[in-house]
């Protein structure tokens, strides 16, 4: 009697301690090669705008949090952080 494979998709294994090549990191890997969006100061204003509005919807929690994140990029734009 012979042992049939079962009909689907085949995985592979995980080659776990090697490198991925530079095509495949491209391609939607960890992260993509550039993700700078602005300069800290214009994240900082980002953040400061979207604070704004969160204030003005009535929501305390989201306005503070996004006071952090602009206070986070104030530091990384004077070199603090």
């Amino acid at each position: 009697m012979s042992v049939s494979k079962p009909m689907g998709k085949q995985f592979s294994r995980p080659a776990f301690g090697k490198a991925r090549s530079q095509s495949s990191l491209s391609q939607g890997g960890v992260r993509p090669a550039s993700r700078v969006n602005g300069t800290a100061q214009q994240k900082q204003a980002q953040w400061l705008a979207r604070a704004a509005d969160a204030e003005r919807s009535g929501d305390a929690v989201e306005a503070e949090l996004c006071r952090q994140y602009a206070e986070h990029f104030f530091r990384v734009s004077r070199g603090q952080e």
